[in-house]
């Protein structure tokens, strides 16, 4: 009872702390274009190499567990388009969500609170500057964009070491492999996957800069904020998966109907 108190308790707070981040981007964002640019080069080199690295493994693995299955229909030449489909629409998505939260995520918590705890904020207020401007919302957009461009180089690792694999393993080329990819992953894969990646980075980001600029307690209270950071997001990561299939289902069907052919 006292987490899901606490929990609520949370999410209020974030609704909150969401609404003064857009509306400062909103009012601000000609002025610190230059700040968040910085931020995601920062983020994108801090995680390229892990995802990459992640990437390669995760395809590879795919590959492994859909051809025991497929081995047993005969129908491994769909082995290509369902292990990309799977990689694209759900699986690429939450693992960058999951790494970006483990690596990103808390590196700002821990870095926001710090600066929290020692002064460091209220020092940028004395100064004329808003922090929620000049710190918060740079941080904000990096994480949403980086969760983007992570994912286009993390779903092209992994369909390459998953054709490495299906090729070296099971004699199936890389024509053969990806010859079978338009059949399951066309730009409704994409766009799904895109549109995760976003809503995945946007908790990411929300949570870590919220956890950081309200940290208090000095340093135990930091390291509070931290593991706090990484609960709340991988739970709202989780909730908010079910929630997007369900409504990138919906909106299929929407558009199936409508306009006759999906």
């Amino acid at each position: 009872m006292g987490f899901f108190s606490t929990f609520l308790h949370e999410i209020t707070g974030l609704g909150g702390f969401l609404i003064e981040v857009i509306s400062t981007w909103m009012r601000a964002r000609s002025r610190i274009r230059k700040l968040v640019f910085e931020q995601i080069a920062h983020v994108a080199f801090r995680s390229i190499g892990t995802i990459m690295f992640s990437g390669f493994f995760v395809g590879a693995i795919l590959v492994i567990q859909f051809y025991l299955m497929l081995s047993r229909y005969d129908a491994t030449s769909m082995l290509g388009g369902l292990s990309a489909s799977a990689t694209i629409r759900e699986i690429g998505p939450l693992l960058i969500s999951f790494l970006l939260a483990g690596k990103i995520g808390a590196f700002t918590a821990a870095e926001l609170g710090t600066m929290k705890v020692t002064e460091q904020i209220d020092a940028i207020r004395c100064l004329g500057e808003d922090p929620m401007e000049y710190l918060i919302v740079p941080r904000f957009v990096a994480i949403v964009v980086s969760a983007a461009l992570l994912l286009f180089f993390g779903l092209l690792i992994g369909i390459a070491g998953a054709m490495l694999v299906a090729d070296q393993l099971y004699n199936i080329n890389f024509l053969q492999f990806l010859s079978s990819i338009p059949r399951f992953a066309g730009f409704w894969s994409l766009f799904g996957g895109l549109f995760k990646s976003v809503v995945y980075g946007s908790i990411v980001a929300l949570v870590s800069t919220y956890k950081g600029f309200t940290t208090t307690g000095g340093a135990k209270g930091v390291g509070i904020a931290v593991t706090q950071c990484a609960i709340y997001t991988n739970l709202l990561i989780t909730l908010a998966n079910s929630f997007t299939s369900w409504i990138l289902n919906a909106l299929q069907t929407i558009i199936v109907f409508v306009f006759g052919g999906g």
